[in-house]
């Protein structure tokens, strides 16, 4: 579940409802957006969130709120937490510049980023970028890397909502990919780099594709158009 907090701004949950369900489409089960008027009742709240709208007239309440992240130590804590500070009110311009930069800082950590899963060969720290699919088969997950295999206990809902923020998908009720190891679809075939393909349900097809053009789109390289003489 991905989680939004807005804090002190005012009439904006509406606006920013409509940027996340564009940003997050269908690569995250579910999101919430909360309100609260000051960084105190945030604080207070107990929550931790994956992105934080702040009035820029509450920065000078930062080191509340980083000491308040500091304290977070449930087994998620290593994700990606996003503060952004706006003015209130804040215009459309301001939340899809935001978003933007989330999406760079989004690209940039699965470069890095590492998940610690129990796995049948003991704890493991999997990186992201080396991971093709996730396979649910025999009551376990599979985890499959470019030069590995591992099988942990745990649900696909648990894993897409580890996994889902960094550019996984999933096209069929027993598969989870990253969309970075696709080289084609075919039919209802996804081929991925190792040359193993993952079946695409008919039912997902068309949000999926749409889903990883998208994608596509995003990682082709901007061609600056020459000024004209």
């Amino acid at each position: 579940m991905f989680k939004v907090a807005l804090c002190g701004l005012l009439n904006s949950k509406h606006t920013v409802d409509a940027k996340i369900s564009a940003f997050l489409g269908s690569s995250v089960t579910g999101y919430t957006i909360l309100e609260f008027e000051t960084v105190e009742e945030l604080i207070a709240s107990g929550d931790y969130y994956d992105l934080y709208f702040i009035n820029m007239k509450l920065r000078e309440n930062e080191d509340k709120l980083f000491s308040h992240l500091s304290n977070d130590h449930k087994p998620d804590n290593k994700k990606l937490r996003f503060i952004t500070y706006v003015e209130d009110p804040a215009s459309d311009a301001t939340f899809d510049a935001a978003i933007d930069c989330l999406k760079r800082h989004i690209e940039y950590d699965s470069m890095y980023l590492a998940i610690e899963f129990l796995t049948d060969r003991g704890l493991r720290s999997i990186a992201v970028s080396k991971i093709l699919y996730f396979e649910y088969i025999d009551r376990k997950v599979k985890i499959k890397t470019q030069n590995n295999e591992y099988y942990c206990d745990d649900t696909l809902r648990n894993v897409f909502n580890l996994v889902g923020s960094y550019g996984f998908l999933q096209p069929h009720k027993s598969f989870i990919v990253n969309l970075k190891n696709i080289t084609s679809i075919k039919n209802y075939l996804i081929k991925m780099s190792d040359g193993s393909t993952i079946p695409l349900s008919q039912k997902k097809s068309k949000e999926f594709r749409k889903c990883y053009a998208e994608y596509l789109k995003e990682k082709k390289p901007q061609v600056k158009k020459k000024p004209n003489k």
